[in-house]
């Protein structure tokens, strides 16, 4: 969840390596931010750097533990 305006924190987010899915949203979250990291202590530094990023006000987070099913062919309008 962001204060203020959502796009200069997307764009922020949108920068870091990690991320490989940055969304503005509508509802409960007003970004879902998906990142990669290679272990748990990654992560936690990931985490901490977005808690810095002004204009963030919290985060919550959510690690897969299974994928069954990944698929992107909703394709562009």
């Amino acid at each position: 969840r962001t204060t203020g305006p959502v796009s200069p924190v997307a764009d922020a987010l949108a920068e870091l390596s990690a991320a490989s899915y940055v969304v503005v949203t509508a509802g409960v979250y007003d970004l879902l931010v998906e990142v990669v990291c290679a272990d748990d202590h990654e992560l936690l530094n990931l985490v901490d750097t977005i808690r810095a990023t002004p204009g963030v006000r919290e985060t919550e987070t959510m690690t897969y533990l299974d994928i069954r099913n990944e698929t992107y062919n909703w394709g562009t309008r």
